[in-house]
C-alpha cells in the first residue's frame, strides 16, 4: 500500500513539475542565467520532484535516516511555530530540532507509519540557476494551510535540500 502511496505520489509531482515548470515569465525574468553552460533539463523536474518526493515520504514515515539525508550540509531551516523562531543552521541544529519534531508527531500518534499525511497542493518547480531549483507548494488540513517553500541543490549525492521555509496560516472551515 505504501509502495502504491509513493508511487502515486511521484506520478503527481512529476505531472504537476513537468506542467507547471518552466512558469510563465515576468519582464525581466529568465529560466537561466545568459550564457550559462548547464542548462534546465526535463529530467532535472523529474529528479527534483522525485528527491521531494523521497523527502515528504520519509517525512510522512519518521524513517530519520533518508530524511535526514535529504538536507545538505549546510543547509538552513525556517520552522513554523513559535517555539522555533530561530533559523535552524547545519546538521547538529536540523538534528536536535529535527529529532524533537519526530518525537512530539509520535506522541501524538495513535498508529504506526505513516504517521501523517503530506500531499503538496499548488506545487511548482522553478529553476533559478544551474543546479538550484526553488519548489513551492501548500499542505492542507481542517486547521491550517501549510506553506512550503524548498531550495534544492543539486549535489553529488543528487538534489538535496539547501534550504526549507515553512509556515502556517491557521483556517476556520
Amino acid at each position: 500500500m505504501q509502495s502504491v502511496r509513493a508511487s502515486v505520489r511521484l506520478a503527481l509531482l512529476v505531472f504537476c513539475s513537468v506542467t507547471l515548470a518552466p512558469p510563465r515569465l515576468l519582464d525581466g525574468q529568465a529560466i537561466t542565467p545568459r550564457g550559462a553552460a548547464d542548462t534546465w533539463r526535463l529530467d532535472d523536474s523529474t529528479a527534483v520532484a522525485a528527491a521531494l518526493s523521497h523527502f515528504l515520504t520519509a517525512f510522512e514515515n519518521l524513517d530519520w535516516v533518508p530524511f535526514r539525508a535529504s538536507f545538505a550540509d549546510s543547509a538552513t531551516i525556517f520552522q513554523p511555530v513559535p517555539e522555533m523562531a530561530e533559523r535552524v543552521t547545519g546538521p547538529r541544529a536540523i538534528d536536535s530540532t529535527f529529532r524533537a519534531v519526530f518525537a512530539n508527531i509520535r506522541s501524538h500518534a495513535t498508529g504506526g507509519p505513516p504517521y501523517q499525511s503530506l500531499v503538496p497542493i499548488d506545487l511548482r518547480i522553478q529553476p533559478l540557476s544551474p543546479g538550484l531549483v526553488l519548489v513551492t507548494f501548500e499542505l492542507h488540513n481542517a486547521e491550517r494551510v501549510a506553506r512550503r517553500t524548498v531550495v534544492f541543490r543539486r549535489e553529488r549525492l543528487g538534489w538535496r535540500i539547501l534550504h526549507l521555509h515553512a509556515s502556517n496560516i491557521t483556517t476556520k472551515r
